[in-house]
């Protein structure tokens, strides 16, 4: 079983959270969810056309993320067309302020799903639901997931961020590990360099960006040592899989703010960029835990 998630870039921690629970809610059938805006896996020369038009005609079933951002999105549109074309199932998620009847034509015409107003639980309960109608599954909803289950994939660090985020004081000393490109490595703060204990000078500001490309989402996190000896050297734009901690939090103004330590690397290797299906992540991820 073959999904397609299609969505704006910058919508990408919530694909990341469907990508996450269709892999669990649909685990009998051995889902493989493919995000289809990360087309980076696509060499310069390489057909990209003809790329995409296989993955879409292999999916099973194309979904689409949308909201008033992603109907502007060129590559959405041509996704979509394409999945018409080859008469692959197209099921819209329609979020963000995107009412389904809001769909233009003739995209109104296909199934569509109302995400707006419902908490994450809800919303991905709703998207197992209308995948099982659209063609004929079984569903497991979130709340009868085993905790400890087998085939629960490694939490989404979009998740992991985001709730960092909202309540940082909450989640010190937490760990989690992901796979980042990597972006600006500059001098650090040196007031928050020496608040997680660490030497200015020794110390580095690194940018890692959560998605496959130098857009979008980002985090900042430091490191020192051998860990900053590598960054001093890493070309940009190097996939590598990071264990980062949220070694404390800063106040600046009313507002408290997670300071992130990279405590280890591993660069990905050829293959590991070659195949970055979900379960080689996970087994990535899962080994710096």
């Amino acid at each position: 079983m073959r999904f397609l998630i299609s969505y704006y870039s910058e919508e990408e921690a919530d694909a990341e959270d469907i990508t996450n629970h269709l892999a669990a809610a649909f685990h009998q059938y051995n889902p493989e969810v493919i995000m289809a805006s990360r087309w980076d896996s696509i060499a310069p020369g390489d057909d990209w056309e003809s790329k995409i038009i296989n993955a879409v005609n292999e999916a099973n079933l194309l979904l689409v993320l949308m909201s008033f951002d992603a109907l502007t999105r060129p590559w959405i549109n041509f996704e979509i067309g394409v999945a018409w074309a080859k008469s692959t199932p197209v099921l819209f998620l329609c979020h963000k302020g995107m009412d389904p009847n809001a769909l233009p034509k003739p995209y109104g015409s296909l199934q569509a799903v109302n995400l707006n107003g419902l908490n994450l639980e809800d919303k991905l309960n709703q998207t197992g639901d209308a995948i099982s109608r659209l063609l004929g599954l079984e569903t497991v909803h979130c709340d009868k997931i085993p905790v400890l289950s087998t085939y629960e994939p490694v939490e989404s660090f979009f998740s992991v961020n985001r709730r960092w985020n909202l309540l940082p004081a909450a989640h010190v000393n937490e760990t989690s590990a992901g796979i980042f490109l990597v972006g600006a490595v500059r001098t650090p703060d040196s007031d928050k360099a020496t608040l997680v204990g660490m030497t200015p000078s020794d110390t580095l500001n690194v940018r890692l960006f959560l998605g496959r490309s130098p857009e979008g989402t980002y985090i900042n996190a430091m490191a020192s040592g051998e860990l900053a000896e590598y960054f001093e050297r890493v070309i940009p734009d190097t996939r590598i899989a990071v264990k980062i901690r949220l070694a404390t939090v800063s106040v600046e103004g009313e507002k408290t703010v997670p300071v992130l330590v990279i405590d280890d690397i591993k660069e990905l290797t050829l293959s590991d960029k070659q195949n970055q299906s979900m379960e080689r992540n996970t087994k990535l991820i899962e080994s710096m835990l």
